[in-house]
Formats: structure tokens, sequence, C-alpha cells
């Protein structure tokens, strides 16, 4: 196990370690994981959402038609109309003045479109290509720097790869040589196994044939 530049640890090596993707494998990983995700509390969410809109009347309000469902009012275009008072109201001083008004301000709003026009046409062309310019520039340089973190990402998965494939060889020794050090000590133990067997062959023989004191046939033999 290491642990990279922000102190998380690595105990994996996923160019060598291939266990993922067998199927078994990767449905045992899967059911732990939702074990896990069993195991976990559901995060708390607010029952009313609506003192996140404190101070903002707009919002709230439009938050709870939204979330009831009411659909929004008709655009109001009476006020884009220049009808005359009519019936009653025709002899009303103060629906005229309002007629007035109304009538004002559409000449008002017209006289600035015409404006707006005559500079869009004078201005218009040059602002176009400016604001083209600006965002080509801006494309130009999220492109740069897009194919910036890409190549450093590239590289950044050669030198892993790299270096976990030299991790690789270098475990693959380490298991062969375990392996063969675990090999040799069944064979050892098979070898004093044998030995021990021989061992208690040879006493048990001894127990039951008992050697022959030579001195004391000598002694017998010169009498």
């Amino acid at each position: 196990m290491s642990f990279d530049d922000h102190g998380a640890a690595i105990d994996s090596l996923p160019y060598i370690d291939k266990e993922y993707d067998d199927p078994t494998t990767r449905q045992v990983v899967m059911q732990m994981v939702q074990d896990e995700m069993k195991a976990m509390s559901p995060p708390e969410l607010p029952r009313d959402p609506t003192h996140l809109f404190k101070g903002r009347d707009v919002l709230r309000k439009e938050y709870e038609r939204v979330r009831s469902g009411t659909p929004l009012p008709p655009f109001d275009v009476s006020r884009y109309k220049l009808e005359p008072p009519s019936g009653d109201q025709a002899r009303n001083v103060d629906e005229w003045r309002r007629c007035c008004d109304n009538a004002a301000a559409q000449l008002e709003h017209q006289d600035i479109r015409l404006i707006n026009l005559e500079l869009l046409q004078q201005f218009g062309a040059n602002a176009w290509k400016l604001s083209n310019y600006q965002k080509e520039k801006l494309l130009e340089s999220i492109e740069k720097a897009t194919q910036k973190y890409k190549d450093e990402s590239v590289q950044t998965n050669k030198a892993r790869k790299y270096e976990q494939t030299e991790a690789g060889v270098k475990l693959k020794d380490f298991e062969d040589r375990w392996s063969e050090g675990v090999r040799q000590c069944i064979e050892i133990q098979m070898a004093n196994g044998s030995l021990e067997s021989e061992i208690k062959e040879i006493e048990g023989s001894l127990a039951s044939n008992p050697p022959i004191d030579r001195k004391h046939c000598n002694s017998a033999d010169a009498s």
C-alpha cells in the first residue's frame, strides 16, 4: 500500500490487477457496494424549503406556484393596445388621460426602438465582429486548456501504467520467489517426515532386537 500526493491510500494496481474483470468478482463487489449503501442513512432534507427564500417574496411565491402546479398567468398585452375609451368611459376625463399617457408611452417606446435600430445599423456590424472575435479567442483559450489537460492526463496515465507495469514485474518475481520458498519448505517438511519415519523404524527395530555386547562375548570366548 502506498500514498499519493493527497495522502490517499492506494492499494490497487488497475493495470495489473485483473480480478475485477471476472464477472463473479464484479458481482461480489457490486453486492458489497449495495450492502454498504443500505447501511448508509439518507440525507435529511428540509421539510419546508421556503425558508431558503427568506426576504425574497417573489422567489417564494414562484416556488409555491411551481410546487402546487399552478400554470403561469397569461401575458398582459392590454398596455400595448391603443384603444380609446368606449361607452360610458368615453365621457370620463381620467380614462382619456390614462389612454393618452399610454399612447405617449407607446410613442416613446417606438422612438427608442428606432434609435436602437439606427445605432444597430451604424455600429452593429463592428460590434458583432468584435463579439465574434472575443468569443473565438475565448474558445481558442478553452480548447488550448482542454488539450493541455488531456495531454497531462495522457502523460499521467502513461506514467501510471509504466510504474504499475514495473511494479507488476517485481510482484511477479516476489510471487515466484515466494512460491519457490513454499515449495522448498514443503519438500523439506516431506524429507523431515521421511527421516522421522526411518528413525522411528530404526528405533523400533533396535527395541525388538537389542544389539549384542561384543566385550561380553569376547570374555566368554576367552574363558
